[in-house]
């Protein structure tokens, strides 16, 4: 009877680690939904057919209405390819306001590398001492002035030196809020801090009052070290520099319209091919997540990184893999992820880099990526400190602005 039941363990231990590996096969992809999108249309997006569409559909919709589906949400998918074509193992709704998350067969393992990897919902994340000061130390210069002409205009005629100029239009002109261009009579008031030691002021916010309506954003770093610009409901936008991702000699193949090396038919080329040297380190463009890393077809040796929901990368027909590089990693702009190869459809030694945005490809030398990103938990009362400590830095340039007037009165 002992042997027997050793004998049973035995065959569920080699079960389970048979059974393992194909669970951590899964690979993630993620979309916000749009405006009159429904989760079959998603599904399709990632490639998964009509009828296992159909089935995850009708198990989604025994945890929620479907209606209750809206732009904004996210739908989360744990995709696994079998000899069958692409399969869903798991989805995850993310609604979007607070509204709550729903899992529908979604693998435990693959839960616990999501949570690290969630770039919009940064409750988990706790402080650590490396993580840049909430707020820069300095001497506040405040900035207030009335649109009369145009934003552009305006700052020369107020002698705002360059940069900081730059600084305010980029900032003004990202926010999807604020009217294109603003309205003669807008008032905009600016606050910088000027380190010590530093020839450039710092803009930590900016206040936009027009037709009785006010508008305010902060600067603030994540604990990832990122610059976010947020507003007071915590909403918050992120510009992704897009960095070059290997040093190369020349572009092989561009943006566009081509005839395939190797297929010798027309064919849209939806990236970029750098050549390089074999074994030519292979860098992140941007911060971002491993997705996934592994042979993918015609790419090869091929790396995928999550940047944010909705805007990913991928590094084609490496020769390797940096070492130590796993799922769900977290990598910065500018690491090395892979180095340069042939593998795959390929006539000899490059990079093919893609951005993909909302599903789509885009051109990598003209993209320009402003994610929206909204602030959760830890990061959001890190962040109510930011707006703490400007409220007191301009409550004491108030003061002394009054102890001046009252002194020259």
């Amino acid at each position: 009877m002992r042997c027997s039941r050793v004998s049973v363990i035995v065959l569920l231990l080699g079960s389970f680690l048979l059974i393992a590996p194909a669970a951590q096969a899964c690979n993630i992809r993620s979309s916000t939904v749009r405006s009159g999108e429904n989760l079959g249309q998603l599904f399709g997006h990632w490639g998964v057919g009509r009828s296992d569409a159909f089935v995850w559909g009708r198990k989604v919709s025994r945890r929620m209405r479907l209606s209750t589906l809206h732009p904004g949400d996210r739908v989360e998918g744990c995709l696994k390819h079998t000899r069958h074509g692409l399969r869903l193992r798991g989805v995850r709704i993310v609604h979007a306001h607070h509204r709550g998350v729903i899992n529908v067969d979604w693998p435990g393992a693959w839960r616990r590398q999501l949570a690290r990897s969630r770039q919009a919902h940064l409750d988990d994340v706790k402080w650590k001492s490396a993580v840049p000061a909430v707020i820069p130390s300095g001497q506040p210069k405040l900035l207030s002035f009335m649109v009369a002409h145009s934003l552009t205009v305006d700052l020369e005629d107020h002698h705002v030196k360059p940069l900081m100029a730059d600084a305010i239009r980029d900032w003004l002109h990202h926010d999807s809020h604020l009217s294109q261009p603003l309205p003669a009579g807008t008032l905009v008031q600016a606050l910088f801090i000027q380190p010590a030691g530093i020839a450039l002021p710092v803009l930590v916010r900016i206040l936009v009052y027009d037709a009785g309506q006010e508008h305010t954003l902060y600067r603030f770093i994540d604990t990832h070290g990122r610059m976010l610009i947020v507003d007071t409901h915590g909403e918050a936008m992120l510009p992704m520099l897009v960095r070059p991702a290997v040093s190369f000699s020349r572009i092989s193949s561009g943006w566009g319209w081509r005839i395939h090396p190797i297929l010798h038919r027309p064919e849209f080329h939806k990236g970029i091919d750098y050549a390089a040297p074999m074994g030519t380190p292979v860098k992140a463009v941007a911060d971002g997540w491993v997705r996934y890393y592994g042979w993918h077809g015609n790419y090869g040796r091929m790396v995928e990184l999550q940047h944010a929901p909705g805007f990913d990368s991928r590094y084609g027909h490496l020769l390797r893999y940096a070492r130590g590089l796993h799922d769900g990693e977290f990598v910065h702009a500018g690491q090395v992820i892979g180095y340069v190869g042939s593998t795959g459809l390929s006539t000899g030694p490059h990079l093919y880099l893609e951005l993909w945005l909302n599903d789509h490809r885009v051109d990598p030398i003209r993209a320009h990526v402003i994610q929206p990103v909204q602030l959760h938990g830890a990061e959001l009362k890190r962040f109510e400190q930011v707006r703490s400590h400007v409220r007191r830095l301009l409550d004491a340039e108030a003061s002394i602005a009054d102890k001046t007037k009252a002194a020259s009165d």
